[in-house]
């Protein structure tokens, strides 16, 4: 199953946690053969960044509370 995720997708892991917005998709390293993504996230005032491998996101529910959509 392809993961079509693009830049500015609201995601989560697929085992839950904080809405994370994708803000880009690429190789991690230049060694990487696969790519991640990477996410942006607040808690309180607090940015945080970090990769994920593809398969473990999933496109976060528009009808949960808290999800803005653009």
């Amino acid at each position: 199953m392809a993961n079509d995720f693009k830049a500015g997708d609201v995601v989560q892991l697929k085992s839950g946690g904080p809405k994370m917005t994708i803000e880009l998709i690429g190789k991690k390293f230049e060694s990487d053969t696969k790519n991640s993504a990477k996410c942006v996230w607040f808690e309180k005032q607090k940015q945080n960044t970090a990769y994920f491998d593809l398969a473990v996101l999933r496109l976060a529910d528009s009808d949960e509370p808290g999800f803005a959509a653009s």
